[in-house]
């Protein structure tokens, strides 16, 4: 039986902290690009490219991920993070000098792969210090960080934009978020060498071997289907909610990712311990249940206020999903391949990210509205749900909380 007195394995720690904030960093570079495909037909982009141009970063990652993450372990990703954010900084400098297709496209491929070996690194270093007993917190933590850049970057964006020449100069500003970060990651290497010290011998099997392993594990494959229909909708929502905002008369178009974000905090804050506690199936059909209606009522929906509303359901949503998500793969995954599964995970948002900015710019190119993008991403979410609802999510013994 478990000893429900026993205390709790610390979770707030100082690797722990500073992986998440290093996250929340990295995912700032995606966030950044909240209205990149206005700014690209702003400066004489084609449609065409500019819808490519828009995914190339994610793509970027969903094409890399998958060749660098069995290579990734707690020995090597602290160097390759430090590097990746370096080459980070120097991509968005580069913004303000890159106006031409060519020059676009070789930048955002570069940003693209420094932004995937900075996050997988991250992660794959991140899992040793997340102990099994709270990786419902632990995770509901971990997407708190991947989420937050998407309420205060765009805002804190509309703001640069009052005072600098363009929004590729906004994107230079960005940069200076790499020098915190170098700062906090010069303090984790004694941390780093005692998590691969004590971290299982690394297996002998080619990188596509290992990934087929952890992919063979029960339910982590249908998990992963259920994740790349949430971060595709959502995706939907992401990159095409500022042209939307401001058809229906929204000043600062920033305030649906403050809202949607400031909701899923409030679900954190509310229920971390919940998502260790919780049956994990019903929980996740519920809420993309309600992420599906949140994305049909866009179809609806013509003023300010019941925009916010739904922005604040969306977040809501969300928070839910993810973290009960990040958690049943983990709990699903083999002990030694946790940090792959989790990168895997990644992979799914990588695609989706891919996969909604270029399918929804070709399709707005076409004559869809953006309401019709809205609905595309309910019946995404329906598809997740009916995944949930079909599969057998392993229920692991109750943990002590």
């Amino acid at each position: 039986m478990t000893d429900t007195t026993a205390p709790r394995p610390p979770l707030f720690t100082y690797p722990f902290l500073t992986l998440s904030l290093t996250t929340l960093i990295g995912f700032a570079n995606i966030a950044v690009f909240y209205g990149f495909y206005p700014y690209l037909i702003n400066i004489g982009i084609p449609p065409f490219w500019a819808s490519l141009l828009l995914a190339l970063e994610p793509m970027t990652a969903f094409f890399l991920r998958p060749v660098i993450s069995p290579r990734l372990s707690a020995s090597n990703a602290l160097s390759v993070m430090r590097g990746s954010m370096v080459v980070i900084a120097l991509a968005l400098l580069a913004y303000p000098w890159a106006k031409t297709v060519p020059l676009l496209l070789l930048l955002r491929a570069a940003h693209g792969a420094a932004f995937v070996l900075l996050v997988s690194a991250t992660t794959a270093l991140l899992v040793h210090f997340v102990p099994p007993a709270r990786s419902g917190q632990g995770f509901g933590i971990f997407t708190l960080a991947t989420l937050l850049p998407f309420a205060c970057v765009p805002p804190i964006m509309e703001l640069l934009l009052r005072v600098l020449p363009s929004t590729a100069h906004a994107y230079a500003w960005m940069s200076v978020l790499s020098l915190p970060a170098l700062l906090l990651m010069s303090l984790l290497g004694p941390h780093a060498r005692r998590a691969a010290a004590a971290a299982p011998p690394a297996g002998k099997n080619s990188g596509l071997s290992e990934i087929k392993t952890a992919l063979r594990a029960p339910g982590v494959r249908r998990t992963l289907g259920v994740a790349l229909c949430v971060f595709f909708s959502s995706s939907l929502l992401f990159f095409f909610m500022k042209g939307f905002a401001l058809g229906i008369g929204m000043a600062n178009a920033g305030l649906f990712f403050t809202v949607s974000t400031g909701a899923t905090i409030a679900v954190r804050l509310l229920g971390n311990s919940f998502f260790d506690r919780v049956n994990k199936k019903r929980a996740l059909v519920l809420s993309l249940l309600f992420l599906a209606g949140c994305y049909g009522s866009y179809s609806l929906v013509r003023a300010p206020l019941p925009f916010l509303l739904a922005a604040a359901g969306f977040g809501a949503a969300i928070g839910v999903a993810l973290p009960l998500l990040q958690s049943t793969l983990f709990l699903q995954s083999d002990p030694g391949k946790r940090g792959l599964t989790t990168n895997l995970f990644l992979s799914t948002m990588d695609a989706g990210l891919f996969l909604g900015p270029y399918i929804g710019g070709l399709l707005l190119d076409a004559g869809l509205s953006h309401s019709g993008l809205f609905l595309i991403s309910a019946g995404l979410a329906l598809v997740g749900g009916g995944l949930v609802g079909r599969s057998r999510i392993p229920l692991p013994a109750a943990c002590a909380n």
